[in-house]
């Protein structure tokens, strides 16, 4: 009778030890990127004191309630080098540099496009040092600005999320899916 009992409990434990294997471990959610600053800085090719920078705080992400500010103006026929800051600033004092910590990380599960309407006279070029996988298509981290006429308009930056359809033969960029990281609108760019 003991060594039926002590079977019938070694076989239970057996049971219930095989019974939770990994397998049955649900799957780690990745959060989104929490971004909270966003900084566009134009940098004249010509000259280094020719500045345009844009910038974007979302104290609470980039979904919500945002504010934007652009300081200084393009210069007509001036080339300019852009370059992103995209940061997680929730602890001030140790910001999370999402743009090389997740998104370049992670390029092919992101794709940048940019537009700008209002009459502004923008033009831009993908340098091709930042590929987002697969497809090949150029990122959009490394772009080059040229100014045209003086004008006045708007300069628009997307990040889209697992893009369907990314296409780079238009410079700004395109996609057919996916979703937003972040779509933010500077107004009032202005080119002298």
């Amino acid at each position: 009778m003991k060594t039926s009992k002590l079977f019938l409990s070694a076989l239970f434990c057996l049971t219930l030890i095989t019974s939770c294997s990994d397998d049955d471990d649900p799957e780690a959610v990745l959060e989104e990127e929490l971004i909270t600053n966003v900084t566009l800085t134009f940098v004249n090719d010509a000259d280094a004191t020719d500045i345009v920078v844009m910038t974007s705080v979302a104290p609470d992400g980039q979904d919500g309630a945002s504010i934007e500010d652009v300081t200084g103006s393009f210069t007509a026929g001036a080339t300019y080098a852009l370059t992103l800051s995209i940061l997680n600033a929730e602890d001030p004092n140790d910001p999370e540099d999402v743009l090389n910590e997740d998104i370049i990380k992670e390029a092919d599960e992101h794709f940048f496009t940019y537009a700008v309407s209002g009459g502004i006279n923008l033009t831009m070029s993908r340098d091709g040092d930042d590929i987002d996988g697969a497809d090949s298509n150029k990122l959009g981290v490394n772009t080059t600005w040229v100014a045209g006429a003086v004008s006045t308009g708007n300069v628009q930056i997307k990040l889209i999320h697992l893009p369907e359809g990314a296409d780079d033969s238009d410079e700004f960029g395109s996609v057919t899916g996916g979703s937003e990281d972040l779509n933010i609108t500077f107004t009032s760019v202005e080119i002298q």
